[in-house]
């Protein structure tokens, strides 16, 4: 019986010393895979970026683009359209005979209409 107990003792402490799972030591993926992994990423989401900034800088992202490609039905014309800033928008419309400059802009959901006299020279008006 004596030699049961050393025996269980010996085979508990065997257990109790060995390492009990052999991890992997060394890293799955290697740092310069993160590395490129994160420049492609980068490299993409840069060129994403600069596609939309030059569709929009070329106007095909304007949502009324397809309004001013139909032709006046009601004798409303567009003579021209001009961005002022991000929010604001200048057109000069000529309706019935006169002409009118329409300033709109989205921040504050607001539009101003001045009637333009047919006698104003280029840039008189204010």
């Amino acid at each position: 019986m004596n030699t049961s107990f050393h025996r269980t003792r010996h085979l508990l402490q065997a257990a109790w010393l060995a390492p009990a799972i052999p991890y992997r030591t060394d890293a799955p993926v290697s740092g310069a895979s993160y590395a490129t992994a994160l420049l492609v990423t980068l490299l993409l989401i840069a060129l994403l970026v600069g596609a939309l900034l030059f569709v929009r800088r070329r106007g095909w992202l304007a949502w009324s683009a397809t309004a001013r490609s139909q032709p006046a039905t009601e004798g409303i014309q567009v003579q021209a359209s001009r961005r002022l800033s991000i929010a604001s928008t200048a057109h000069v419309v000529s309706y019935g005979g006169s002409t009118y400059l329409i300033v709109e802009s989205t921040r504050g959901a607001n539009a101003t209409v001045t009637r333009i006299e047919a006698g104003e020279p280029d840039g008189a008006a204010s």
